[in-house]
């Protein structure tokens, strides 16, 4: 038997008004993000859930290059009327090829529940930095009686992120020289290299002189930003026709002959030294010697001979390990029992301070239970680290953010571990759970009873209508007798004489179930008390209102 309340219309009432409405709000703060090329800069994205049921919203940044954005946590979940904050990071690279000026940008947030899109927008202020590089070539140029001047090639490079239009100075600290540009103002655009010609020329060349070394500089300086200048350095050589050293030379040579023929044998020597004198433990030094008029090289550390033999100049690399303090060093040659002095070198070897171990402040899930498909937020916050690894997955952690986001691949608890490491591979490890479950495709639209309490008078007549959508199966059972199989929609009548529970399981295709219990409560009829006479009337039965208990099982079989 069906009411009038169980008519189509009914039901769509109902299933309508339980139809959650969904509405939000997005907002970036701030709205225009000043930030430099190469660092990073977090903007703050506000989304409140307008509606009055949970959200879960996907997140996305648009209109800037994908390299400068960085959006930790694409999708999360929004409680009804909260507001939550989430960030979003911009990190131009520090390159030429970001370019100083405005770029604006979209935020759009989409409701992965009704499907509705938000969008705000934001502007990104990229600041100029300024880089000028210049070089000349050859560093080394000369002029002499044929050859009255030297032409060098000039190449700047602009390195920065803004236009720069340069002005070119050539100078020398004897104001001897004459420069001349191929341009002397020249534009260079982000990122651009230009090559230019510079001739320097002498004001004098004189036929008999010493022969002289001219340093000089070659200065661009922005005439957009005066502050911003690069210079490169070279050097001109003045070779006269005949300088007194080359006289000088001749007749030096002349005496070294005769000295040579003329001197007897040298006794033996030996230059030696250590590189470098200051290291850490565990570094590397390279001692070095050359001797001469010798047979023969000792080289000792300390007490222990290091090397012994015929090599008059060598290289030898010598590790610190695990020694400390101060290391001495010491050379000498030899030749027919004739020994060179001694020449010693010491080492400073320090012992490096241990990196403080590392920290796991915190690491938990935003959800210890999920559905299966469903992503969490893992938080961390570490300190003294130089790398994090998670796993199982062994997926490397950036240290510049303080969360992750993980999918469960199937169904039961899964454990993730959150290992950080120092400098000096010291780790530090912290495990977490998180369970993953499945749940029904069956869903119970509705399941009722026409009374909250059936009465003797009427028998014990309950009433009990039901929908259930998406199922294989659907049982119906009362208090602790064995189910029966019924109609997904349906109404049965039944006859009770107490309190009873009645449990409506549905089952979907692959066993996973979805139950709904209701209780009707039993009321005696009234009977007369013997001890009070005719005129008494005593109400028996029970007297409490009906519960009605509902639950949702993920998972079994039919």
């Amino acid at each position: 038997m069906v009411g009038s309340h169980c008519e189509p219309e009914y039901f769509l009432r109902i299933v309508a008004a339980k139809l959650p409405r969904v509405s939000f709000s997005v907002q970036i703060v701030p709205d225009m993000i000043a930030v430099e090329a190469g660092a990073t800069q977090p903007a703050s994205v506000v989304i409140e859930n307008r509606g009055s049921e949970l959200d879960r919203f996907e997140m996305d940044v648009e209109g800037i290059d994908p390299e400068w954005k960085a959006v930790p946590v694409p999708s999360f979940a929004v409680e009804p009327g909260e507001r939550r904050t989430e960030k979003v990071f911009i990190k131009p690279p520090r390159a030429s090829e970001s370019l100083a000026g405005n770029y604006p940008f979209v935020v759009r947030v989409r409701s992965l529940v009704s499907g509705e899109t938000r969008t705000a927008q934001g502007v990104i202020a990229l600041k100029p930095f300024h880089h000028i590089s210049m070089e000349i070539t050859p560093r080394k140029g000369f002029v002499s009686a044929g050859r009255k001047q030297n032409t060098f090639l000039i190449s700047i490079v602009n390195l920065g992120n803004t236009e720069h239009r340069l002005h070119l100075v050539g100078n020398d600290p004897e104001d001897i020289c004459a420069f001349e540009f191929e341009q002397e103002h020249v534009a260079v655009m982000p990122g651009q290299q230009k090559e230019l010609e510079v001739t320097a020329i002498p004001t004098s060349s004189p036929l008999f002189s010493t022969g002289r070394l001219i340093g000089f500089a070659i200065t661009a300086r922005s005439e957009d930003a005066p502050n911003v200048v690069a210079s490169a350095q070279a050097q001109l050589e003045q070779r006269p026709v005949f300088t007194p050293a080359s006289v000088a030379m001749v007749l030096l040579l002349a005496l070294l002959i005769g000295g040579w023929l003329l001197m007897a044998p040298k006794p033996p020597g030996i230059v030696f030294s250590v590189n470098p004198s200051d290291v850490t433990q565990g570094d590397e030094v390279t001692l070095i010697w050359t001797a001469h008029d010798a047979s023969s090289v000792t080289v000792m550390e300390g007490d222990k001979e290091l090397y012994s033999g015929p090599n008059l100049t060598g290289r030898l690399t010598v590790a610190t390990k695990d020694q400390s303090g101060t290391i001495d060093f010491r050379a000498w040659a030899g030749k027919e029992g004739r020994k060179s002095d001694v020449i010693s070198d010491v080492v400073n070897v320090n012992v490096p301070e241990k990196a403080p171990p590392p920290q796991i402040i915190k690491f938990y899930p935003e959800q210890r239970r999920v559905k299966v498909g469903q992503p969490v937020t893992l938080r961390y916050s570490l300190a003294n680290a130089t790398r994090a690894v998670l796993g199982p997955e062994d997926k490397e952690l950036d240290l510049q953010l303080d969360r992750i986001e993980v999918t469960p691949p199937a169904a039961g608890p899964r454990e993730y571990t959150l290992v950080v490491y120092n400098k000096d591979g010291v780790a530090a490890k912290q495990s977490i759970r998180v369970d993953a479950y499945e749940e029904s495709d069956a869903t119970i639209l509705n399941f009722v009873s026409d009374t909250q309490m059936a009465t003797e008078d009427d028998f014990g007549r309950v009433t009990l209508t039901w929908q259930v959508t998406n199922s294989a199966r659907v049982e119906l059972k009362t208090n602790d007798s064995p189910p029966v199989v019924v109609d997904p929609s349906g109404t049965k009548e039944f006859n009770i004489n107490a309190k009873t529970t009645f449990t409506l399981t549905a089952y979907d295709a692959k066993g996973r179930t979805r139950v709904k219990s209701l209780t009707v409560l039993y009321k005696a009829r009234s009977l007369p008390n013997p001890n009070e006479g005719t005129t008494g009337v005593t109400t028996g039965g029970t007297t409490s209102g009906p519960t009605t208990d509902t639950s949702t099982t993920d998972g079994g079989t039919p």
